[in-house]
């Protein structure tokens, strides 16, 4: 969804958000399910970081990270996908003896953690259609 104009990008950062919960929510679920998975690593993506990336500078303008010389210094489009690093979750030392690197309590933390807060980018963006609807119809809400 395009939101340029009469729009801030609070939609725009909020659609990315509930994206990257959605994917960061498969890996975990991944994660648990390969919890018995003799050598399987445990993975995670680090979304608040990506996110933290994209979030209005106090100035109201994004902020920019020119990764080669010769790029033009100029704005990205606003359809640019965020990509989030995805980081393997391997200890120095693991209890378990078959190199399995999950950890149950982990994963359900970061699984409930990233939950609350896809829910809570649902309430923003939900919130924001709610405003822009009482414009709309030129009622307070």
């Amino acid at each position: 969804m395009e939101t340029n104009g009469i729009f801030d990008r609070t939609i725009d950062l909020a659609e990315k958000a509930l994206n990257l919960r959605s994917r960061r929510h498969e890996v975990l679920l991944s994660n648990i399910a390969n919890a018995d998975t003799p050598n399987y690593k445990a993975f995670d993506l680090m979304v608040d970081e990506a996110l933290a990336k994209e979030a209005p500078q106090a100035n109201g303008q994004m902020a920019l990270n020119r990764t080669n010389p010769g790029h033009l210094p100029a704005g990205a489009p606003t359809g640019q996908m965020i990509q989030p690093q995805e980081i393997n979750l391997s200890p120095q030392v693991t209890l378990r003896g078959d190199g399995n690197t999950v950890d149950m309590d982990r994963e359900m933390s970061a699984l409930a953690s990233n939950q609350l807060n896809y829910r809570v980018s649902t309430q923003i963006l939900a919130k924001k259609f709610q405003r822009l609807r009482s414009i709309i119809q030129g009622t307070r809400s």
